[in-house]
């Protein structure tokens, strides 16, 4: 009887742990979102270009500084060509990114095959010289 009570409260404590890693995970994606969306708040889109295996979004602020969003080992990180370094969401297997003027889509697998979709608001740049 004792060890029936174990077995079921090991099952037990097992699921629950597993839900309470699964909202921590899901947090923690929102919250890298909400940081992401904040920095390309005033960014302006350039490209997404294939580097290493892997895409890389690069974006301008102030027309000045460029950033990149990509995925480094199992990182979702954004990176300046200054040495800035932005980690956003950790355990990425695979990240996915499709611009369609105004939005950026990305798509992201975890390492534990759960799947993350965001959308988020980014303008692209325009040349603002005037052609007389």
């Amino acid at each position: 009887m004792s060890s029936q009570l174990i077995l079921a409260t090991t099952k037990t404590l097992t699921h629950t742990m597993q839900l309470t890693q699964m909202e921590r995970q899901n947090i923690n994606w929102h919250i890298s979102m909400i940081e992401l969306d904040r920095f390309l708040d005033d960014a302006q889109f350039i490209s997404i270009e294939q580097a290493n295996y892997e895409q890389q979004l690069t974006v301008a602020k102030d027309s000045k500084r460029r950033y990149t969003l990509t995925k480094t080992k199992k990182e979702l990180v954004v990176s300046s060509t200054k040495n800035g370094y932005m980690p956003l969401f950790d355990g990425v297997s695979r990240l996915k990114m499709v611009y369609h003027e105004p939005f950026l889509e990305l798509e992201a697998r975890l390492s534990d095959g759960t799947a993350y979709q965001h959308e988020c608001f980014l303008e692209a740049q325009h040349d603002t010289k005037n052609t007389d």
